[in-house]
């Protein structure tokens, strides 16, 4: 189940981070997926990334709907039909509508910019005693809009968040 956490502290997220940012972290146990732990963090990202579920499939749809008047970015002008191979992707590659901005070992960061907030979002995986996937949000809001828009999202980006965290924990991995 997935709970909240803290980005860790030497996560390059970290850098992003600037004081009045929005900042959430969530994580969940790899304790039951050893294979998950092992898995280039590319494989981990597309798990997590493009695991569909109904309700926030029909949320996003909704929010494309309702923002267009907005110009801003939706999810179908950012989803990349390159087909790139996971363990081939590299920065500026897209995971779902996200794209790539940097990638080690265990940790992969993605997000995108808009007129009105940019966001980045970390996949940080840890191997410790209690081994754990940390997803971490940061929004940077650039005016009013931006802050409008995040209060009205974040209950149902907080849902979101965890409940694609948990389906793609449980989710058998593919390696495409």
């Amino acid at each position: 189940m997935a709970k909240p956490d803290q980005l860790p502290s030497d996560s390059s997220l970290q850098q992003y981070y600037s004081p009045g940012d929005f900042m959430d972290s969530y994580s969940s146990s790899l304790k039951e997926r050893p294979d998950l732990l092992d898995c280039d963090i590319r494989l981990l990202a597309e798990q997590i990334g493009n695991i569909e579920i109904d309700w926030a499939v029909n949320l996003l749809k909704l929010r494309n709907i309702l923002m267009q008047p907005f110009r801003l970015k939706s999810t179908k002008d950012l989803m990349d039909d390159a087909q790139v191979p996971p363990l081939e992707k590299t920065i500026g590659d897209r995971v779902a509508f996200f794209k790539i901005y940097n990638i080690s070992e265990n940790e992969i960061i993605l997000g995108e910019d808009d007129w009105h907030q940019d966001f980045r979002v970390s996949l940080y995986r840890t191997s410790a005693a209690n081994p754990r996937v940390i997803m971490t949000t940061i929004c940077k809001r650039h005016n009013a809009f931006g802050y409008a828009y995040l209060a009205a999202i974040l209950p149902f980006h907080k849902l979101i968040v965890r409940s694609t965290l948990e389906a793609g924990i449980k989710k058998a991995i593919t390696a495409n």
